[in-house]
């Protein structure tokens, strides 16, 4: 499984457009709204289908030379990939944030890459394809809140602040991007140093990657809800001065290539405090032990 990450790392192109995640099989319920007691358990929202589990997961340290490339990638088809990624990275995928709206990440954190290869039952998959979209990117989070959960004894809550952000809103002229839906998808991730290629998500998938080059909170207010689009975007500097060099800032790049602006503002947004996190283990296999897929498509 670890030379199969390592032919995907190496590609300079990859011509799927996948997905970041499918489901999960912990659930914890009850919460208060501006903050949540600490658990290692996955955080659903009550009422919700029940979550469902990868069958198997292997996880490693990626020990390839740190290009500053990656990617998140569901396929093959029912498989879920990713190479050269940062924990900080990973646990504010899982829970939907931006990597600035995670709190008492150590430094490690932001540094130690690793990959991750993992699958779950065919069957399980097929019917995962058939779920509304805002409850696929629910079940992608709370799969990888599991995951995190057994390899980090990860153990966090949920808190709402005040904080400077940044708006994503449509630029004039209206959105450049290309709406696309792939069954079973509901987003993918793979980039470069300043050079995203081939991303496919919503447009608040779209806003909590842009966390990382803009430095700031990023909230999204496109009005696009969960549609989904392909884009591609490249920027030479993260300064919010027009050109560098004669080429695009992130700002710049966004509202040239893909319609849209970044818009400095104030909210009261939600953030993950970490309250225990260790480093992860690695190798071995976690089965799952949630429900099947078809009990967690039904209604409760």
């Amino acid at each position: 499984m670890v030379s199969r990450m390592r032919m995907f790392t190496r590609s300079n192109r990859l011509t799927c457009i996948g997905a970041l995640c499918a489901a999960a099989c912990l659930l914890t319920a009850g919460a208060s709204s501006n903050c949540q007691q600490p658990s290692n358990a996955p955080m659903a929202q009550g009422g919700a289908p029940a979550p469902i589990a990868f069958d198997q997961v292997t996880f490693h340290p990626d020990t390839a030379d740190d290009t500053g490339s990656g990617f998140l990638w569901w396929g093959i088809p029912n498989s879920w990939i990713f190479a050269n990624v940062s924990s900080l990275n990973l646990i504010a995928n899982a829970y939907g944030l931006g990597m600035h709206q995670v709190i008492g990440a150590t430094g490690w954190a932001e540094t130690d890459r690793y990959g991750m290869y993992a699958t779950m039952d065919r069957e399980k998959f097929e019917a995962f394809k058939t779920l509304p979209i805002d409850e696929q990117l629910r079940q992608q989070r709370l799969m990888m809140q599991t995951v995190l959960a057994d390899k980090y004894q990860l153990k966090a809550h949920l808190e709402t602040r005040e904080m400077p952000v940044y708006e994503l809103v449509v630029a004039n002229g209206g959105p450049k991007l290309r709406e696309k839906v792939y069954e079973g998808r509901p987003g993918a991730s793979f980039f470069q140093p300043r050079d995203w290629w081939g991303n496919y998500g919503t447009m608040e998938d779209l806003s909590n990657k842009l966390s990382g080059p803009t430095g700031g909170v990023v909230i999204d207010k496109t009005g696009l809800g969960t549609r989904t689009f392909v884009y591609f975007l490249k920027w030479t500097s993260d300064s919010q001065s027009g050109m560098a060099g004669g080429t695009p800032s992130i700002f710049t790049a966004l509202e040239e290539q893909l319609g849209l602006k970044l818009v400095p503002a104030t909210e009261s947004v939600e953030v993950l405090v970490i309250d225990h996190i260790e480093k992860p283990s690695t190798g071995g296999e976690l089965a799952g032990g949630g429900p099947g897929l078809e009990d967690a498509s039904k209604p409760r």
